[in-house]
């Protein structure tokens, strides 16, 4: 879906061809970014997770069943479709990242960026201005990073955890933060952090 530095390619379209065209359901569904998201969660009491660009909704159910309500939302109404087929019982709405209807149906307690945020730039300075507005208290942000060097899409934004934390600073009050390195990714790391919106 990325290209030459740019983001190509039809969501729905994606989805209507591809079976599990992001893997969610095979090889990425433990992921120890994802596993700490779950237990930072847990953790810190939360009970209503609303997830973004949830794809397929691997990731909202493992939400829902770790802390009791989930729900997620996706652009692409096929996606969505498979979601409520594969985990009848989180909530999935098809919207955009920037719509406010599925917020205020579902009122969650913490917004989640499960590795979204490379596909939603065009968006985010506008999603991060309503994210104070939105009802939740906290944020999960889980994102991957390219090795040293790789990176092409995305660099006016950031490259590593740090450029991460400094582009979030101001709506959200860091609580913890890391980076997950594994053998396979070649350098670049699965970055997670959890906040307080402020």
């Amino acid at each position: 879906v990325i290209k030459d530095g740019r983001l190509v390619g039809d969501f729905e379209e994606m989805y209507r061809d591809f079976e599990d065209p992001w893997e969610q359901s095979k090889s990425d569904q433990n992921a120890t970014d994802k596993v700490i998201g779950l237990e930072l969660l847990e953790k810190n009491g939360h009970e209503r997770a609303f997830e973004y660009g949830c794809g397929l909704g691997q990731y909202t159910d493992h939400l829902y069943r770790r802390l009791g309500a989930a729900a997620g939302v996706d652009i692409s109404r096929t996606a969505i479709s498979k979601a409520q087929q594969l985990h009848p019982a989180p909530s999935f709405y098809v919207g955009d990242i920037l719509g406010p209807e599925p917020i205020a149906e579902f009122k969650p307690d913490v917004l989640v960026f499960c590795q979204v945020t490379w596909y939603v730039l065009d968006k985010l300075a506008a999603f991060k201005g309503l994210v104070p507005q939105l009802g939740a208290r906290s944020f999960l942000h889980l994102l991957e990073i390219y090795p040293p060097g790789r990176q092409s899409y995305g660099r006016d934004y950031f490259v590593d955890l740090h450029g991460i934390l400094d582009y979030w600073s101001d709506v959200i009050d860091f609580q913890e933060w890391g980076e997950v390195c594994r053998k396979e990714d070649s350098g670049g790391a699965r970055t997670f952090f959890y906040g307080k919106i402020r």
